[in-house]
């Protein structure tokens, strides 16, 4: 008799190992009774929550394989208080799309040097601004950095690439517009901010100025690009938000809304992205392909750059460990001396755990036992 680990290759074992994981410790919002119906091609069911963000993203990259990406969310419950869970984006959206509109507060967090595709977050107040016309802004810029895509890396990319969500209310127009290319990343979310960054860098110094010529922004209108900038309390910007592109950042999900508000992401009435049709669920297409950092596979992407001098790349994907890995509990550090220092300092206290920052050279000790 042939054993099932000499038959089947490391991945499908894996995968089959994934699918009998058990839920674990599920929010009250999961409804036991709704069962997600399972096959041989269906994503793993693995669900997990954690207080620590740190412990779930190093969860989701041990537990993710070449052929099933796990993710982190946020979710807040009713008190606005934040969990993170682990868990296939297929699975979360089974039970996030039954939740009350007003009840889906999600976030999806954007690991650090993980690859993520190009994202905005356009905003402005609606009373401060009453002749600003958002629409025909978000269209503007996305124009704009098509034609920077093109420029820099040969790259078409026009507005049936871009999914473009709306939750704008009577009091503040919002927008988030994710550019989805198949097979096609940033580097990371820093690379993104970069270039975003670089962008709006060119068009207040083109606009304020009389200069009239420009590699890729002469072959837009100067009106439209002064169209681009809003008043707000401090003073004339552009709208664009430039303060989203940093280390782990949550980036609000489709469908869902700001805690204690009712401002739902929803498919904006002018947008033209053509769903990918991986599955019959439209709104499940339309939910993965939101997300700025799944990928069915990783191993096809080609991943662009933008470096601090402006330097532009596109290399394929290499397979890496992030950092957060290393700064994993052990019971002692590498500090015996140390160590022993902070055990007789809190006896009968112990300690439980250590993590290390390499970052800032930081050592943490968890302690048990120990009140003070």
């Amino acid at each position: 008799m042939i054993s099932p680990h000499k038959f089947y290759n490391k991945e499908i074992i894996a995968k089959a190992e994934m699918q009998m994981v058990k839920p674990y410790s599920k929010p009250f919002w999961v409804e036991e009774h709704r069962k997600m119906p399972l096959h041989i091609l269906g994503p793993p069911t693995f669900w997990m929550e954690f207080e620590k963000q740190v412990d779930a993203m190093v969860t989701a990259f041990k537990k993710s394989t070449n052929t099933d990406m796990l993710c982190t969310f946020v979710y807040q419950g009713d008190n606005g208080y934040r969990k993170f869970v682990v868990a296939h984006p297929e699975v979360y959206w089974w039970h996030y799309e039954h939740r009350p509109p007003e009840k889906r507060c999600s976030y999806e967090v954007i690991p650090e040097n993980s690859p993520c595709r190009l994202y905005l977050d356009l905003e402005y107040s609606i009373e401060l601004n009453p002749e600003s016309y958002g629409p025909v802004m978000t269209n503007t810029i996305i124009d704009i950095i098509g034609a920077y895509f093109l420029k820099y890396w040969g790259l078409p990319c026009n507005r049936y690439n871009v999914l473009n969500l709306d939750s704008t209310t009577p009091e503040k127009f919002s927008r988030h517009v994710i550019i989805n290319i198949k097979d096609v990343a940033f580097k990371d979310n820093y690379h993104v901010g970069r270039l975003i960054k670089s962008i709006c860098n060119d068009i207040v110094k083109y606009v304020s100025t009389d200069q009239n010529q420009h590699s890729i922004l002469s072959s837009f209108d100067k009106t439209k690009l002064e169209q681009l900038f809003v008043k707000t309390r401090k003073g004339h910007k552009l709208f664009i938000d430039t303060a989203v592109y940093t280390k782990n950042r949550h980036f609000r999900l489709y469908k869902s809304t700001k805690w204690g508000k009712q401002s739902n992401m929803e498919i904006s009435n002018d947008c033209k992205y053509i769903p990918s049709n991986l599955h019959k669920d439209k709104e499940l297409c339309i939910f993965i392909d939101s997300l700025v950092t799944f990928f069915t596979s990783k191993s096809d992407l080609i991943l662009l750059e933008y470096s601090d001098m402006c330097m532009v790349e596109a290399k394929r994907f290499k397979p890496y460990s992030p950092k957060y890995l290393y700064q994993e509990t052990e019971k002692y550090s590498k500090y015996p001396i140390l160590d022993k220092y902070i055990r007789d300092k809190i006896h009968p206290g112990k300690i439980r755990a250590c993590k290390y920052h390499d970052s800032n050279k930081v050592l943490v000790y968890e302690t048990t036992g120990y009140r003070y």
